[in-house]
């Protein structure tokens, strides 16, 4: 066994500060005040930027070791249909006003990682075929397509560099991890200019709390940790994400719904 952390215990780690992502997102403020809970604090998404990067790092070194690719896609393509299902019973059980102001394929991009971790798989597939000489002109036109529905995939667009950069220098951590701290301390700057191009009345960290994305620097450490290796190779431990995602979504906008009534 190599010294490091494996894929799943990795999946484990970003398991638990996604649900106190989401916990903070859509459920603090209603338990503290619903139930007196102590609000968590503004900084706490700064704690959890590096969740989403890391499962597109976990995704991108899966399609390079999974047995079938095409399967792989589907899996994501599947969840994604799932996890939109469900979440659409939920609000049209609890809240059907909200289609009066937006379609049901909303529920597609938000709150949906599977349509984006889809779209991403899909996008280095391409990128990797065009690498290959591969049906070029096929996979510059599915590239191209992916792109733009990146725009509308819940702010996708801003994420795509990180899969591109992981990608490119597949294999080279050093590179890859230099190529995401650049990027995020663009993505610092130009938030930092928007601050004040925005005149906002919140003090400058608290902006930069709530607009947290310019932190996915703070993966670097976890993508030095993994060690290359698979770990527990159960069904359990390759469909729980599947299963913990929808699920753990669900249950929080249950939660809230009863909690505002």
């Amino acid at each position: 066994m190599k010294k490091g952390l494996d894929a799943y215990k990795l999946k484990l780690i970003a398991v638990v500060f996604m649900i106190l992502d989401h916990f903070y997102s859509f459920l603090s403020y209603q338990t503290h005040e619903s139930l007196n809970w102590p609000e968590l604090p503004w900084w706490t998404p700064l704690t959890t930027r590096f969740v989403f990067p890391l499962f597109i790092y976990l995704m991108i070194d899966g399609f390079y070791h999974t047995r079938s690719r095409v399967k792989y896609l589907l899996r994501l393509i599947t969840a994604a249909l799932i996890m939109w299902a469900g979440t659409s019973i939920i609000y049209l059980y609890f809240d059907k006003s909200y289609f009066s102001k937006y379609s049901f394929i909303s529920f597609l991009v938000d709150y949906n990682m599977f349509t984006m971790l889809g779209l991403m798989f899909a996008f280095i597939w391409c990128l990797d075929n065009i690498k290959r000489k591969n049906h070029i002109i096929l996979n510059v036109l599915l590239t191209l397509i992916v792109l733009a529905a990146s725009v509308f995939a819940g702010g996708l667009i801003l994420y795509l560099p990180i899969p591109f950069i992981i990608w490119l220098f597949y294999g080279r951590k050093t590179k890859q991890c230099i190529g995401i701290f650049v990027y995020s301390m663009i993505y610092l700057m130009f938030t930092v200019s928007s601050y004040y191009s925005l005149a906002a009345s919140e003090s400058l960290f608290d902006f930069l709390c709530m607009n947290g994305e310019w932190a996915l620097f703070t993966v670097i450490p976890f993508i030095l940790a993994y060690n290359g290796e698979r770990g527990k190779n159960t069904k359990f431990s390759k469909y729980f994400f599947y299963f913990i995602y929808p699920v753990h979504f669900w249950i929080i906008f249950i939660a809230r719904f009863i909690l505002e009534k």
